[in-house]
């Protein structure tokens, strides 16, 4: 669905005001409907809906007498219909987020909503299938033996669920027509939505009660004859090898003892032909209440009986007897989800907004999809519209909106502990342990005490709660419009949404699990994946948030073959969000040593890691220490460590970490993977700290030094090289850093004259810092011609410590000048400019950014990956470092509809995936960098946006907006540059790196496919001048080359003045592109305008070339020699494009 941007935001107290007061009354007055329960199973034949109301329907002719009359009355009309829709619309901003919102809501909703009249030809097809089902001949009593063998016959194989029943056992297997046939779930409730894998239409065969006994309850027996069941159903359908259908067994709920039936529509068969609808019938065995006791099936009872000592014998089997229960509930749970939808309005559709929320973050029913899918929100919500708040209080009332109906559900599931404090509507209260379900969350509808959510895992609970809280903090933003985040986005992605992926394999089910460990679970997947994250959550710690654990659903199997093995090609996945300030610790510190039992547990689960160490406050605890590793970082070695001793190389097949090759691609780059970056960075601002106190503490100026402030990338923690000592070769080696200086009435009136004024302060500071400090070393330095208003006046100062800072003076004064400077309104107008962004704001950015570094500690080395990227893609002079700046930090402001990033990997994947899907044609980027935006200052800066696209619709100045609070016009970076032709070449690019990084979700990628991130074609550019780098800059120059001043040759960077002047010369004519880290060529595009034919003019401003017709075209060929010549010996290469004339053909 194609991403939608709305305006408009409502306060959220607004709507729950309303909620409060309007509904109030209503759920005082609420009676019971359960007298009015009528529920269909259906199935019934179709009424005459040809009533008709014959009441008054003929229309007398007004006479002319009374025209005036009928006038007004069409104008009361209109007016009252007005009065309507101003009702709606305030209704709509009190119920909803906004009217937007519900916009938003309404147009998903019909969108999604599937076609009844496709739905047609499904109604026609349950109508048969109940008439061949209950027309099938009783059978006789089988043994096993015998069972299997009339069932083999047909081609059909028996679903047994494991263990399968032993060869001499004596009960029998028999079919017999269906007690009832019903429908259940999403399709009879009409509460399914359009699903890519299609939804179901789930038909419930009641089992008779006759076919079994109170001891089937035991030991599988129920399991086997429902299965026997389900074959004999199948063999009716698959007579002589031949369907209407594909038939298929599947598993209910992904539950390996519940297989059902699954019939896929034919297209050759068009009487059965329902392939339109989108969907799959599933054919469900089940069972009444009356067939077994419900007091035996209660979690804490146990129904399989086993050998493996007394202690083990009679363990509560809760999985085994909730399965059980779930059979026996299908009608329950539809008649109860059928009040609902009656005696609220908007349940129906909040139904479908938590089915689409829940699906976009990888929820469903099934044990691999967390055990929490659209019936059990379902039956959240209806429990909730009765019950579940304190001392039973209702949550939801009958008149809250569908969005708040979704909203307060999240809430609940946010803010609410179901394994701490279980909720149900049984009128005797709970009668088991709650910690029989040893942490699964407990939720119960009825009174037979069948928990809804017995299929969850404490796992995939923490992530459910995790990501209603996520949302919840969303929808509770005012400043935004969260719609696309919330419903429309793909979450669930191991690529962008945890810190850190672990992927392994396991053989086959050790022998704990075959003896008795699939009595508790009957999923080994489940089983093996419940023990990880135990192990997980005890040895990570605090140093995760969250661990989410993941497989794939068993697929359909077809009914003459044996269900696939539960375990077999399975690949497990773990996904971490990690605790920034506790992942990267190289302890892990256990109990004393004086506390015998838990320093005991303690060995005896980290095994021979385990140690005792004494500390400085005297303490001697049990710990564990962990080094760095290039191919592990400490939470991935933690890991593997713990599935190696607790699950052995017998069953561990494999492990991996996910992007484990990016991450060694960015620890082999000279730059990215120094290890001692963060230090550097921290020495570099040492430095400054101990400039800016010799600065201020100057004395012996007519102006004392009001301020210093950092201006430049490496004092913020973002150049892709970290600050290395006296790079002098190299002018981004030395650091900017502007002084304010006291405010003072005495500058010069003239412009020109403030400049030489700045020059001789600095040349009055360096000779100050050399007497305070003997072992600074100054130079002042010129950047530009003197005759200007502009600064161009600079001190290099080179501190003991061994790094070089670059010193400018900004002035109150100055800004106030250039503002009435009239002798030429455009120079005063660029240089005003020039000065507010290259000093008042830079410094402000620069002093922001390194905050946010501190506060976010994986930002700095994420944006210093985010720029390797955009360099080695040749758009280093097209873009500003600090949109590239901006941009990532957005990743970290705005992590929506995931967690703040917290591995720099992870921050880069997210960066991109942000470029390849932001439309910044039609959206701007607004930063709130500290929550203090308002709701109209947001509104303003989105004005202003309008407003520039209006005046400026070809984006001929200004393609991206980017607004952070401290410069709130969003144009002072992204003026000029990038351009349309840029903005558009970096989307491209986006998009290309994220289909590359998408194929790593099925199968690993070598480090040279990664490598290919980093690659950019030269064939895309028209031309490619290749340079000789002519002098290196190197941050390991021993001391015999840290002379002092250098050479005036070693003080600029040719390829970079060259760029320059190529960039003056061909201005409008080509557009120039570098590597600004590798400086080894200089690509270009040419501007599409000069190359169209045109009339011979003068004065073009570009080489040209007579044609045939007497017109001209650009001489490409004579304007890359001229480039080629203007850089003389730096140029040793020359590529070029033939260029397609317009008349050629």
């Amino acid at each position: 669905m194609a991403k939608r941007k709305r305006e408009g935001n409502i306060r959220e107290a607004e709507a729950s005001t309303f909620a409060k007061s309007s509904t109030a009354v209503q759920v005082e007055a609420e009676i019971d409907l359960d007298q009015f329960d009528q529920y269909s199973d259906g199935f019934d034949q179709d009424e005459d809906e040809s009533e008709t109301d014959e009441q008054d329907e003929e229309l007398e002719k007004p006479e002319k007498s009374a025209s005036s009359e009928n006038k007004k009355r069409k104008f009361q009309g209109k007016t009252t219909h007005l009065a309507d829709e101003l009702r709606n619309l305030q209704e709509a901003a009190l119920l909803y987020k906004s009217n937007i919102f519900k916009m938003e809501i309404d147009a998903l909703l019909a969108e999604l909503k599937v076609d009844e009249l496709k739905t047609k030809p499904v109604d026609r097809v349950l109508h048969k299938l109940k008439d061949f089902i209950e027309s099938i001949p009783e059978s006789p009593e089988f043994l096993l033996a015998d069972a299997e063998k009339a069932i083999r016959k047909t081609g059909v194989s028996i679903p047994f669920p494991d263990p399968k029943p032993s060869k001499d056992v004596q009960y029998r297997f028999k079919f017999a027509p269906p007690s009832e046939f019903n429908l259940s779930g999403s399709y009879i409730l009409k509460t399914m939505v359009k699903d890519p894998q299609h939804f179901s239409v789930d038909v419930i065969v009641s089992m008779p009660d006759s076919l079994f006994t109170e001891k089937d309850i035991l030991n599988y027996r129920y399991f086997h004859k429902r299965a026997f069941y389900l074959a004999y159903i199948a063999s009716q359908l698959n007579q002589n090898g031949r369907s209407d259908f594909k038939i298929q067994y599947d598993l209910l709920d992904g539950d390996f003892l519940r297989p059902v039936l699954r019939l896929d529509s034919l297209k050759e068969r068009e009487e059965y032909d329902f392939h339109k609808a989108k969907c799959f019938i599933r054919i469900i065995p089940s069972i009444s209440s009356d067939v077994f006791p419900l007091s035996k099936l209660g979690p804490s009872r146990n129904c399989v009986r086993y050998e493996v000592g007394n202690d083990l014998a009679m363990k509560p089997t809760a999985f085994y007897n909730s399965s059980v229960l779930s059979d026996l509930s299908h009608f329950d749970s539809t008649v109860f989800l059928n009040k609902s939808i009656r005696t609220c309005d908007g349940f129906r559709d909040a139904c479908k907004l938590g089915y689409i929320w829940l699906r976009q973050r990888g929820f469903s029913s099934s044990v691999a999809g967390g055990g929490f899918g659209l019936t059990e929100w379902s039956v959240l919500m209806a429990v909730l519209l009765q019950g579940g708040g304190n001392q039973g209080a209702r949550v939801l009332a009958r008149g809250f909106s569908n969005y708040q109906l979704f909203k307060a559900t999240l809430n609940y599931i946010a803010s609410t502990d179901l394994t701490a404090t279980p909720v149900s509507l049984n009128s005797d209260g709970l009668d088991f342990d709650k910690n029989d379900f040893n942490g699964t969350p407990i939720l119960i509808f009825n009174d037979s005490n069948y928990n809804m959510l017995y299929r969850m895992s404490p796992s995939s609970y923490d992530k459910l709660r995790h990501e209603a809280a996520l949302t919840v903090s969303e929808l509770n933003d005012v400043n935004g419009d969260q719609f696309d985040s919330v419903f429309t986005q793909r979450v669930s992605s191991n690529i962008y949404q945890y810190d850190l992926t672990l992927h392994f394999q396991f053989t086959a089910p050790d022998k704990v699990y075959r003896d008795s460990g699939h009595i508790f679970n009957p999923s080994f997947a489940s089983d093996l994946l419940s023990k990880a994250y135990q192990i997980l959550k005890r040895g990570l710690g605090s140093r995760a948030s969250l661990i989410s654990l993941e497989y794939s659903d068993c697929p359909p199997w077809k009914i003459m073959s044996r269900k696939p093995a539960a375990i077999e090609g399975t690949t497990f996945t773990v996904g971490l969000l990690l605790n920034s300030e506790e992942s990267e610790k190289l302890l892990t510190q256990g109990p004393s040593a004086e506390d015998k039992q838990s320093a005991a547990e303690f060995r005896a689960f980290w095994g021979e890691k385990a140690e005792l160490r004494r500390f400085k406050d005297g303490s001697i605890t049990e710990s564990v220490v962990w080094s760095p590793s290039k191919e592990y970082n400490i939470v991935a070695q933690i890991a593997k460590y713990l599935f190696d001793r607790h699950f052995g190389s017998h069953i561990l097949k494999g492990f991996a970490v996910g992007h484990a090759n990016l991450t060694a691609y960015f620890n082999s780059d000279s730059d990215l993977g120094n290890s001692d970056a963060l230090a550097q960075f921290q020495k570099n601002q040492d430095g400054f700290d101990m400039l800016r106190k010799l600065l201020i503490d100057i004395d012996d100026l007519p102006l004392r030094v009001h301020n210093v402030v950092g201006a430049s990338d490496r004092l913020r923690y973002a150049s892709v090289k970290a600050p290395v000592e006296y790079v002098l070769n190299d002018e981004q080696g030395l650091s900017e850093v502007v002084i304010e200086l006291e405010t003072t009435s005495k500058w010069p009136e003239d412009l020109k004259a403030v400049q030489y004024s700045k020059a001789a302060f600095l040349l009055a500071i360096g000779e100050s810092l050399a007497r305070l400090e003997p072992g600074i070393e100054c130079r002042s330095g010129l950047d530009c011609d003197l005759d200007t208003i502009q600064n161009f006046a600079y001190l290099d100062v080179l501190m003991p410590i061994g790094y070089g800072y670059r010193v400018r003076i900004q002035t109150d004064r100055e800004t106030a000048m250039l503002k009435n400077y009239k002798a030429d309104k455009d120079l005063g107008f660029a240089a005003l400019r020039s000065l507010n962004k290259d000093f008042t704001l830079l410094s402000r950015h620069t002093t922001e950014f390194s905050t946010f570094c501190h506060r976010f500690p994986f930002l700095s080395a994420t944006v210093r990956r985010v720029k390797k990227w955009f360099h080695s893609h040749f758009l280093s002079p097209q873009v500003e470092d600090v949109v590239i700046e901006l941009i990532t930090l957005s990743i970290f402001l705005m992590p929506r509809p995931w967690a703040t990033p917290n591995s720099p990997t992870t921050g880069f994947l997210r960066t991109l995936h942000f470029l390849a899907q932001w439309d910044w044609r039609a959206d701007p980027l607004i930063l709130d960098a500290d929550g203090s935006l308002s709701v109209a200052e947001i509104q303003n800066i989105r004005e202003a946006f309008r407003t520039q696209r209006e005046s400026d619709p070809d984006m001929s100045h200004v393609a991206m907006f980017i607004a952070i609070n401290y410069e709130k016009s969003g144009i002072v970076w992204t003026q000029e540059r990038p351009s349309k032709v840029v903005c558009a070449r970096i989307t491209a690019l986006a998009r290309a790196s994220c289909a590359l990084i998408q194929t790593s979700a099925t199968r690993s990628l070598a480090m040279d496919e990664y490598a290919q991130l980093f690659v950019s074609r030269l064939s895309d550019f028209d031309f490619v001048l290749y340079l000789e780098k002519r002098v290196e800059a190197s941050g390991t120059s021993d001391s015999a080359s840290l002379g002092y001043p250098p050479p005036v040759e070693a003080l600029c960077v040719e390829s970079d003045l060259y760029f320059r002047e190529l960039e003056s010369v061909f201005e409008g004519t080509a557009l120039f592109f570098k590597d600004s880290t590798r400086n080894n060529a200089i690509a270009g595009l040419w501007n599409p305008r000069i190359l169209v034919d045109r009339p011979l003019k003068v004065y073009l401003g570009y080489s040209s070339r007579p044609l045939s017709n007497r017109s001209i075209t650009a001489n490409t060929a004579a304007m890359v020699a001229e480039m080629a010549n203007l850089g003389g010996d730096l140029v040793w290469r020359v590529e070029q494009k033939k260029v397609k004339d317009a008349n050629d053909a």
